[in-house]
């Protein structure tokens, strides 16, 4: 199939929708276009969220354990 082709096969498929479902369908288009055009800064993000949901789920002795152990990492560590 062609692009065209998509596009009209896209532009068929949402029309009539709620304009509740043509936001999510706009969201969806956002997120495949950034990661199409951006990979890196997708993945960069998408590790980040990841790893938020991952540390969300720490209990508060972990979390002040890891605060402690990583305190001063940046100066003790500099990027090169």
């Amino acid at each position: 199939m062609t692009t065209q082709t998509y596009e009209q096969l896209i532009i068929q498929g949402i029309k009539g929708l709620p304009p509740e479902t043509l936001a999510e369908i706009a969201a969806f288009v956002y997120f495949v276009r950034q990661r199409a055009l951006q990979p890196q800064t997708f993945n960069e993000e998408l590790q980040n969220a990841l790893l938020g949901e991952e540390l969300k789920k720490l209990s508060r002795t972990e979390e002040a354990h890891l605060e402690e152990e990583f305190a001063g990492y940046e100066q003790r560590y500099p990027r090169e």
